[in-house]
């Protein structure tokens, strides 16, 4: 699965999953190489950071909730089941589960113009947070992100926090959160990415 999501947020709407700007890819397994695809001559990328493990974790919240982290239900629910993460850094990218949204919930879920507010049955593959927390060495990371090439106006350029030890992976709306979600009641089962502050 690739994730793509334009930086340039001087000509794109990047935060909303249904104009163009952003775009989750499925290749399949028997496509994969062990090498890198260079991108077109003059295309800045974002920094390439790989997860060298995750943390398993239970956030108590019954499983049969999920439906409800989809709609206008959430904002009835107790805080402590709707943000059962309590805002805390270290559990804002994740991979399955429910999805932790940011302090306006499912907005953008519920928003009129949103495509996906034709019921379905949604479910969060990947949530990703501004930045990453990094077990490299703090300066290692610095020089890499400054030897990284960036676009116009540093869009693009990784941010890098030695003060938390975090790098920034992109512009979620300076302090958003990207979910990649899918309907598996869809025939297609393409997932979806967007972005909630």
């Amino acid at each position: 699965m690739f994730v793509f999501k334009c930086e340039r947020y001087s000509i794109c709407s990047f935060w909303e999953p249904d104009t163009g700007c952003n775009c989750v890819a499925l290749v399949d397994f028997g496509d994969l190489s062990d090498t890198a695809a260079p991108a077109p001559a003059g295309t800045p990328v974002l920094l390439e950071l790989w997860a060298r493990r995750w943390r398993v974790h239970d956030d108590g919240v019954d499983a049969s909730l999920e439906p409800a982290f989809f709609d206008a239900r959430h904002n009835a629910m107790p805080e402590d089941s709707a943000y059962p993460h309590d805002f805390n850094f270290a559990l804002q990218t994740k991979v399955g589960g429910l999805p932790y949204w940011t302090a306006n919930g499912p907005a953008v879920l519920l928003h009129p113009d949103m495509a996906l507010t034709d019921g379905g049955n949604w479910h969060l593959v990947l949530q990703l947070d501004t930045a990453l927390e990094v077990v490299d060495p703090i300066d290692a990371v610095q020089a890499y992100a400054d030897s990284h090439p960036i676009g116009p106006a540093r869009e693009g350029a990784a941010e890098v926090y030695p003060e938390d030890g975090s790098v920034g992976i992109a512009n979620f709306c300076l302090d958003g959160i990207g979910y990649v979600l899918v309907d598996s009641s869809s025939h297609s089962r393409q997932p979806v990415f967007l972005i909630n502050r």
